[in-house]
């Protein structure tokens, strides 16, 4: 077994072989590892071209700063056995016509793996590594495989290869190719790689040819300066993410079959070229980017993404771009495509893939301008484009298809021609063509399926719509008709063509077609619109003519030209609302109708009655009232008189038309409430209710003056020393009225202060004054309705005290600045109204009560009567049909309370304090029910009722109150009344300063 170590820094130097093995010999094995280097300067670095048994093993391992180079010939040649060379240094043949590694004619040669290490180089000025032999392969016999790994440099630096297995014709043997990610192949002056017949390449890294473009020589010259050159074999390449494969003409080429997946992230260029191309097949799956350019410098060049001349299968993820040509080639000037083709499977399968190309995204011909030899399948979700002619363009009589669910344009209007064959073009949803489709010769058919808009095409004898929604614009024809087989089809252009309208399918618009045979449904616009046809009408036993009409009078409406033959049925809608006593037509035909309609289908209408009408041009619909009164389905008074008021108005008003359209009675009912107004009435409840707090605020200051019984939320004060006092008091409560079976329930809300100021007349009598603000809101959540008052509050107190018996008085005045807003919300109906309005308050009260001391606790029985009188303004709301007037009304009650306060002194910590309470039974004489006279504009007043004031009530304080100092006192206090269906809980906190 020889072998042969050199050591690092030896050096091994020989004018021919610097080392060989003569003769060959069955089973021979030879081992050499070089560390120093080995050169020869008139032949081979190491020969083993005479070992040619198949059964021979040769093993090469060239260690890191090892050199094995040739000035005159190959640095490495092998012709036979088993070879692996390990090369982590340097590998290199100087002379032209010679080779870094050169395995022979490979007719004995059982297998060959060269590893060339990261770092490493193996170089020549002809091929790097290369196999010999004939060009029609007769010597290529092997069935071995030849595995190329290399994540260094592997260059051919003058006229030759990197890597040439062009002369590998085996139909049984297996070459491999796999440069790693830092690894280069790369050629200086001709092709990068040629893989040989059925060659695999996986590129991570970069494979790369750098050969001159072709400027000066011959324009028809194909010079092969690709990056990957099958020459006249079949393989595949397998680029990989981080991958290039970059060619100074093509990326790579065939010129027969080839396969070729380039994965996301790897790009595929021919630089005055195809990315791909092939004179034969080929299979294309693209993740990546795929371009064919071309080179400012050269004179002539095709740029197309993808070329090939026979039948193409290609899915594409990424992008596939041709992004120049210039010059002409065999006398015709040449164009650059994203996709050229002889046809084939071209599948665009994402929305982010695109094919473009700077003059056709995708032509399809005989390479020549020609018929296409094959037909083409074109599936489009991404986008296809042509930045100076067509999308997509089909050259031939083949029967294609295309598919498109995303974009196809072109430039100058030019989206798709598709040739002289008997075509389909399916238009999917989401799709989206720029420019004009010509169908060409034969008889070409468009299928719409999913939903979208498709604007028409020239030269197509058929449409048939499949499925889903779909609006055709502009004018479009089709001689041998249209079909709608399923889904909706919207007509908004014009349509030569008879169209025939399939069971359940629906047949919409405002265009015009030519005649039509329904067995669907037909429902013009798209809301009320027409539909008007030129020819004849049909309408089959079992379709449908879905009308709408309005309040305006208006409806669907179909016109014919010639005759229309009728069966089937109508169904009615409104929309939004049906105008009581109208007659609208739905059918003209100049030439005459021919049958009635089999039946007319509607909602049940409380208030309406539907009909069918005839003469012998038209048909009608008729809407007419009947006899049952708004009022008849009526449920509670504020019902009652609302639907009184709204029958006033008649047909044409908007409220009116409404309340005619119910489809039941308990939607009547609903509309009845919404429509009533009642937050106008209830407002009034809210402040009748609060219109206490002013009241008892006086007199229970005046409880305090003069030392009797505390009052809640008062100074105790002797009557001797505070001749002057001044005094404050905010307060709020929340409180709510139960419906009562009429109106709805009432929430309402107030919080505001008051100041005062009263003085000691004499010995027995005080007078006073006060001023404030507050804020009331109040709520009907079942009628949407809501507003707030803005109160402004003076007044004037004044009151004496004999011994134990005590009398009080005083008046007020509230101004009220009022805004309501409520919301009509009904079928199809919705109106915001909003109202502002004055309103004022006037009351005056008087009360005795009486001084009792029962060992610690005071006791004051009291006897109070109150008069409140209420005036509201006029008002008129703003916001649609539904807005009321209201007019001025006053409300009147007095209340009268009878109860007992007590107190007794405590003390909190070093501070005198009071605890004081009271209970009463508050009674209202008089109508408690408020009301409001409204009306809709241009009808009758109708009186609708508030929820009532209590009429009895338990009245509550409790409370502390703290003197802070002889001069000043702080005090919170609980108020509220309790009723059946009402009750109110407020807080009170005060202070107050004598002088």
């Amino acid at each position: 077994m020889p072998s042969a170590r050199i050591a690092r820094g030896a050096t091994i130097e020989a004018d021919d072989d610097a080392f060989q093995i003569n003769g060959d010999m069955p089973g021979l094995t030879v081992n050499v590892t070089n560390a120093g280097t080995i050169v020869s300067h008139g032949g081979q670095a190491l020969d083993f071209g005479d070992v040619a048994s198949s059964d021979a093993m040769i093993s090469v391992h060239n260690l890191l700063g090892g050199v094995i180079s040739a000035d005159a010939d190959d640095a490495i040649h092998v012709d036979g056995g088993t070879v692996s060379i390990v090369n982590d240094g340097t590998i290199s043949s100087v002379l032209s016509e010679s080779r870094g590694i050169d395995l022979g004619n490979y007719a004995d040669t059982g297998s060959v793996t060269i590893n060339n290490n990261a770092g490493a180089t193996i170089e020549s000025n002809d091929d790097a590594i290369r196999i010999d032999g004939d060009d029609d392969g007769s010597q290529d016999t092997s069935s071995g495989q030849i595995v190329i790994n290399n994540a260094g440099l592997i260059v051919s630096r003058n006229d030759g290869q990197a890597i040439d297995f062009d002369h590998v014709y085996s139909p049984v043997s297996n070459v491999t190719i796999n440069n790693l990610a830092t690894g280069v192949i790369q050629a200086n002056n001709a092709d990068a790689v040629r893989p040989g017949e059925g060659g695999t390449v996986n590129n991570a890294g970069t494979i790369i040819s750098y050969a001159p473009d072709n400027t000066a020589h011959d324009p028809d010259d194909d010079t092969s300066n690709d990056g990957v050159d099958f020459q006249a074999h079949a393989g595949t390449v397998n680029n990989y993410s981080g991958g290039l494969i970059s060619g100074s003409r093509h990326g790579i080429t065939s010129e027969t079959d080839v396969i070729v997946t380039n994965y996301e992230g790897g790009t595929i260029i021919g630089r005055n070229g195809s990315g791909v191309g092939s004179d034969g097949n080929g299979t294309v799956t693209n993740y990546g980017t795929i371009t064919g350019a071309i080179d400012d410098n050269s004179v002539n060049g095709d740029g197309d993404g993808v070329d090939i001349d026979g039948f193409a299968t290609i899915k594409n993820y990424g992008t596939i771009q041709g992004i120049g040509a210039k010059g002409e080639k065999d006398g015709s000037i040449n164009t650059s495509e994203g996709v050229a083709t002889g046809g084939g499977v071209i599948q665009n399968l994402s929305s982010n893939a695109v094919i473009s190309g700077a003059t056709n995204g995708i032509l399809v011909d005989d390479s020549n301008a020609g018929n296409a030899p094959n037909a083409t399948q074109i599936t489009n979700m991404g986008t296809i484009r042509g930045q100076a002619g067509f999308g997509i363009k089909l050259i031939g009589v083949q029967n294609d298809t295309i598919t498109n669910s995303g974009l196809i344009e072109g430039d100058n209007g030019l989206a798709i021609d598709m040739g002289d064959g008997n075509d389909t073009l399916n238009i999917q949803a989401g799709s989206r063509i720029v420019g004009t489709i010509d169908g060409g010769a034969g008889t070409d058919t468009v299928t719409l399926n999913g939903s979208g808009t498709f604007a028409g095409a020239q030269n197509f004898e058929f449409l048939d719509v499949q499925s889903g929604n779909w609006i055709l614009t502009g004018s479009q024809s089709y001689s041998g008709g249209v079909s709608l087989a399923g889904g909706t089809l919207s007509v908004d252009g014009t349509l030569d063509a008879t169209l025939n309208v399939g069971a359940g399918s629906v047949l919409n618009g405002n265009g015009t077609l030519g005649s039509a045979v329904i067995a669907g449904t037909i429902a013009p616009g798209h809301s009320i619109g027409r539909l008007n046809f030129t020819g004849t009408y049909t309408q089959l036993a079992g379709s449908n003519y879905l009308v709408e009409a309005n309040e305006a009078g208006q409806s669907d409406y179909v016109d014919v030209t010639g005759t229309a033959t009728i069966a089937g049925g109508v169904t009615a809608k409104p929309f939004p609302l049906f105008r009581p006593d109208t007659r609208y037509t739905i059918l003209t035909a100049n030439g005459g109708v021919t049958g009635t309609y089999d039946t007319l289908t509607y909602d049940p209408h409380v208030f309406l009655d539907f009909a069918l009408a005839y003469d012998p041009n038209n048909v009608y619909l008729d809407v007419t009232r009947n006899d049952v009164a708004f009022a008849d389905v009526a449920t509670t008074r504020n019902q009652a008189r609302t639907a009184t008021g709204i029958e006033s108005l008649g047909s044409g008003n908007g409220v009116y038309d409404l309340v005619a359209n119910a489809t039941d009675a308990q939607q009547a009912d609903q509309d009845f409430e919404a429509l009533s107004g009642e937050i106008h009435a209830s407002a009034k409840t809210a402040l009748l209710e609060d219109s206490h707090f002013i009241r008892d605020a006086m007199a229970s200051r005046l409880k305090s003056a003069f030392g009797a019984v505390q009052a809640p939320g008062t100074v105790k004060s002797a009557q001797s020393g505070d001749r002057f006092a001044m005094w404050g008091q905010a307060f709020g409560s929340w409180g709510s009225t139960d419906g009562n079976g009429n109106a709805a329930d009432l929430d309402r809300n107030i919080g505001g202060f008051l100041v005062g100021g009263d003085a000691a007349i004499g010995d027995n009598w005080r007078i006073g004054l006060l001023t404030g603000y507050s804020r009331s809101t109040f709520d009907v959540d079942a009628r949407a309705s809501s507003g707030h008052s803005d109160d402004y509050h003076v007044g004037v107190y004044g009151g004496g005290q004999w011994g134990a018996l005590g009398f009080s008085t005083g008046a007020a005045y509230t101004w009220h600045d009022m805004d309501t807003h409520r919301s009509v919300r009904s079928t199809d109906f919705n109106q915001s109204l909003n109202a502002d309005y004055d309103a004022d308050t006037a009351q005056i009260f008087g009360e005795v009560n009486y001084d009792v001391k029962v060992k610690q606790i005071d006791l004051q029985p009291f006897a109070n009567l109150a008069y409140v009188n209420l005036h509201t303004d006029s008002f008129h709301e703003k916001g649609g049909s539904a807005a009321l007037s209201g007019g001025s009304s006053s409300d009147n009650l007095t209340f009268t309370t009878l109860g007992v306060r007590a107190s007794t002194d405590v003390s909190l910590g070093s501070n005198p304090a009071s605890l004081h309470g009271s209970l009463g039974w508050r009674h209202a004489l008089g109508d408690t029910t408020t009301s409001s006279s409204l009306a809709f504009a241009g009808g009758d007043a109708f009186s609708i009722d508030g929820v009532p004031v209590a009429r009895d009530a338990l009245a509550v304080d409790a409370g502390v109150d703290v003197n802070l100092s002889k001069q000043a006192t702080f005090g919170v206090s609980y108020s509220g009344q309790i009723a059946g269906k009402s009750s109110t809980n407020g807080v009170k906190a005060n202070i107050a300063v004598k002088f």
